[in-house]
């Protein structure tokens, strides 16, 4: 689908007026990012919008957001939400002059919607704990489609000394477009259940892709090995949804549009094996994940929807 259209069976804009966020920004507008800040608008916040490419900030006016006048503007709200697509580009974002540290009034609120490493999570809640400020972590997980339709799945972890209406407000904004959300205990917490999250469904997606070609080369077609397995055996968005584009890639069908690429799994994945040393907990199977990503990403399909990862492969590539 279309990632600048909402669904057309998008539901009806929920009533949060029991919930009132009195000033609300979104910084980064990539393809999560722009479908949350239009979403946000949909279910009844007033939403100010900053990206670095004019070009996303007029897409998400032209779905009821306003565009700030700048970074510093856009930090200047009760409750800034963030959607980068790296550390680098967060760290960048709090600690530059004029950043989120230096404009954010005393007591807002730095919400984190997009995955970060546990370890600038810490860093983060400690830099705007002495500026005044509260930070909180709540990655999300779902694809763009889903954050269209205010489907997402959100993980909260607040600083332990964030206040209680201070997380309140944190969950006022992520019901607008989180039906479920989970509380941890803590930032690092929060972004650890995360990168989890994300290393099961970058293990499926590879263990899919050997499954499907190991019956492909026997005379089964992929699709059907989808079917029998998706009929009882896994069930859910993962083996359903994603197990049909992986099928799908396994018999060599035309690329789609992507809704998480290759590049952004191998970061992710590069952060779960990060944080799993700095607690020296070893995680074969994500070393492997890792690698069949690194291969794709060096043949030139980074770009590329993680779920087309059998086609982004040679038939004889083996994790280094």
């Amino acid at each position: 689908m279309n990632p600048l259209r909402q669904p057309a069976d998008r539901p009806p804009p929920m009533d949060r007026s029991d919930a009132p966020v009195a000033t609300l920004s979104v910084i980064g507008l990539g393809q999560l990012g722009l479908a949350v800040a239009a979403a946000l608008a949909a279910n009844g916040a007033a939403v100010t919008v900053h990206d670095r490419d004019p070009g996303r900030v007029a897409l998400a006016c032209e779905h009821g957001a306003q565009a700030a006048g700048g970074t510093a503007q856009a930090a200047r709200a009760d409750v800034v939400v963030t959607l980068l697509p790296d550390d680098d580009r967060l760290h960048a974002l709090v600690h530059e002059a004029g950043g989120l540290l230096a404009v954010m009034p005393a007591g807002a609120l730095h919400l984190c919607l997009g995955t970060i490493s546990v370890a600038l999570a810490g860093e983060l809640a400690a830099a705007h704990r002495a500026a005044g400020q509260y930070f909180i972590a709540s990655p999300v997980f779902g694809r763009p489609e889903e954050a269209w339709a205010s489907d997402l799945t959100a993980v909260l972890g607040a600083d332990p000394t964030c206040p209680p209406d201070v997380v309140q407000r944190a969950r006022a904004v992520l019901a607008r477009v989180a039906p479920r959300i989970h509380e941890t205990g803590s930032p690092e917490a929060a972004c650890a259940v995360k990168l989890a999250g994300n290393l099961l469904i970058g293990s499926a997606i590879a263990a899919m892709t050997e499954a499907f070609g190991l019956a492909r080369r026997h005379g089964a077609p992929p699709a059907l090995v989808h079917e029998v397995i998706t009929g009882k055996l896994f069930r859910g968005p993962v083996y359903e949804a994603t197990g049909r584009v992986v099928a799908d890639a396994a018999t060599d069908a035309p690329e789609i549009a992507p809704g998480f690429t290759v590049r952004l799994g191998l970061k992710d994945l590069t952060l779960a094996r990060d944080a799993a040393r700095a607690r020296d907990w070893p995680m074969p199977l994500a070393d492997t994940v890792h690698a069949r990503l690194a291969a794709a990403e060096r043949a030139g399909h980074g770009a590329r929807d993680w779920a087309e990862l059998p086609s982004c492969l040679s038939p004889t590539e083996t994790p280094p």
